[in-house]
């Protein structure tokens, strides 16, 4: 039978949809590192137009940051979750006519919710004073003007991005994969494309609006530019999603009988999202609340230089810590939905532990190359040395968050696995304040400049860990059957080994930052050395990624 178009009085095979889940994880895996190698080749771009100390993309990277708060809370999290979990109930208990009706009703009243959402955000641009009260401070900055303009330019591409991740949502609920994992390749594609016209149109050099009036005026109309580009990438991620979405059976029209309707509606699955949303929006905001302080108290060229330095530090965040907590969530409340809380306790250690295999020789790695991988990866065209070691110093110290920011995203989704959504909220709600308070101390008081940011972030994001990995120890008690401790010292021994190793050959090569190759070969150097200190020290993750490794290659070989 084909699917959707003859279950609609009886429940659909949601099973069955997900087989191969091995391949389909590789072929998500592969285009998300796609999409964040194109995404660097967009922000490489963007330094060589724009510099590293342009008003005008200060107020972009400010402005953007708007609709992407949106992107992250509605479009990629929450909701989504909330949609595949009602959608897949839907297709099992009233067959896949349920499930479409379903999602239209999602959609229709997400569409205008987030119409309306975009007519408060656009309003609040243009009507918002330009100092905020009691401090007297100028949240948009010395010139207001580009970045309010911007914003209203950029805000639409919230609705476009959300329709795209709710429809992907629901296409992996129907065992489709490949349009969605693809759809940020696409987009970053779109934006490059922008990009290049852009160098093409104004040129490569020479735009530094410093000049005067006439230069300012050149990079606005630059950035007008990006912002169409911007809104023609959450187009054509919509748009290449319709072939999947009419295959899945959601285009097509049918009389609905009786048992086809649904029980759930696009508000239950918005309540029940709820929850999931508090806990995203507090990082969400806190991020977003960076941008706009940096906007507001540093100078010129510090809004851009932080937002490269987090662009930076996000390859390896999402690839190791993303992608393990979003792999493990499904087990992880499978297993406290059956409150079998040995099993879950055992799953959180095993997946923190391996996380910290991964990242903590990424952390230690951005630290020791911090100036060779920015200069590499931005000094070039109107990125100079000012705009390289301000990109530097906020990487070296920004890298410090990556591990307590995965370990947290982690740690969070177990308590939402045992049915707490409480603890996770507050907890972040209180290192929202203590980030606020941080940054005020360290840019007003202290007067640091982008590395104060970057210290707040780091601190707040180790006291969220803290405060939350006790709790989960309370609640599921017990062994892990894991030698955290021990596994932990020989981990950060290996890491040690690795930096001092990477370090030691860009050094030893003439430690010149410009070079690539200088830095590929300190890079390689230091994962052959960190491999060769984990079977040294025998740390456990090590042996289980050799015997996980020989695995698959003993079945491919036995499969030709």
């Amino acid at each position: 039978m084909v699917e959707g178009h003859g279950d609609e009085e009886r429940g659909a095979d949601v099973v069955g949809r997900h087989k191969r889940l091995g391949a389909r994880t590789i072929l998500i895996s592969s285009f998300t590192l796609v999409s964040r190698l194109l995404g660097y080749a967009r922000e490489f771009l963007a330094a060589v137009l724009f510099g590293d100390t342009s008003p005008i993309y200060d107020a972009f990277v400010t402005a953007w940051r708007v609709p992407n708060l949106f992107r992250r809370l509605l479009g990629e999290g929450a909701v989504a979750t909330s949609l595949q979990t009602a959608l897949t109930e839907a297709d099992s208990d009233r067959g896949n006519e349920a499930g479409r009706r379903l999602l239209w009703d999602t959609l229709r009243l997400a569409l205008l919710i987030l119409l309306g959402l975009c007519a408060l955000v656009m309003g609040a641009a243009l009507l918002m004073g330009d100092t905020m009260p009691i401090t007297g401070w100028r949240w948009l900055g010395p010139d207001p003007a580009p970045v309010r303009e911007l914003m209203v330019r950029l805000t639409p591409f919230v609705v476009l991005v959300c329709l795209t991740g709710l429809a992907g949502g629901a296409l992996a609920v129907r065992g489709r994969f490949a349009g969605a994992s693809a759809g940020p390749a696409v987009m970053n594609l779109v934006v490059i494309a922008s990009l290049v016209g852009l160098g093409a149109a104004f040129g490569w050099t020479g735009l530094d609006p410093s000049d005067g009036a006439e230069g300012r005026e050149r990079h606005l109309e630059m950035a007008r530019v990006l912002a169409w580009g911007m809104l023609a990438a959450g187009l054509a991620q919509l748009l290449m999603l319709l072939p999947e979405m009419r295959a899945a059976g959601f285009l097509r029209r049918a009389r609905v009988a009786k048992e086809a309707r649904v029980a759930d509606t696009g508000w239950t699955v918005l309540r029940a999202s709820l929850p999931l949303a508090l806990g995203a929006a507090v990082y969400q905001i806190n991020v977003m609340v960076d941008g706009f302080m940096a906007q507001a108290l540093l100078p010129r060229g510090g809004p851009t230089t932080y937002y490269f330095a987090n662009r930076i530090q996000q390859l390896p965040l999402a690839l190791i810590a993303t992608a393990a907590t979003s792999a493990v969530f499904p087990a992880l409340k499978a297993f406290g939905h059956e409150r079998r809380f040995g099993e879950l306790r055992r799953l959180h250690d095993r997946t923190q532990l391996m996380v910290l295999f991964v990242g903590l020789p990424a952390t230690v790695g951005l630290f020791v190359l911090a100036e060779p991988v920015v200069t590499v990866l931005l000094g070039h065209g109107e990125f100079g040395a000012e705009g390289i070691e301000r990109t530097s110093r906020a990487l070296s110290v920004l890298c410090f968050s990556l591990l307590p920011a995965g370990a947290v995203g982690l740690a969070g989704r177990t308590y939402y696995a045992i049915g707490d959504f409480r603890t996770p909220v507050v907890i972040s709600i209180g290192m929202l304040g203590l980030n606020l308070a941080l940054n005020v101390v360290f840019l007003v008081v202290l007067g640091l400049d982008v590395e104060g940011l970057a210290l707040a972030t780091a601190i707040s994001s180790w006291g969220n860990l803290a405060l939350l990995l006790p709790g989960l120890t309370r609640r599921l008690p017990g062994a892990s059957g894991e030698r955290v401790g021990a596994s932990i010292a020989r981990i950060a021994g290996a890491a040690a080994a690795s930096g001092l190793a990477a370090l030691g050959t860009h050094l030893a090569l003439g430690g010149e930052p410009a070079s690539p190759a200088h830095l590929v070969a300190a890079i390689l150097c230091g994962v052959v050395v960190y491999a060769l200190a984990a079977r040294v020290l025998g740390v456990p993750q090590w042996a289980l990624f050799r015997a996980r490794f020989r695995r698959r290659a003993d079945r491919s070989d036995a499969g030709r």
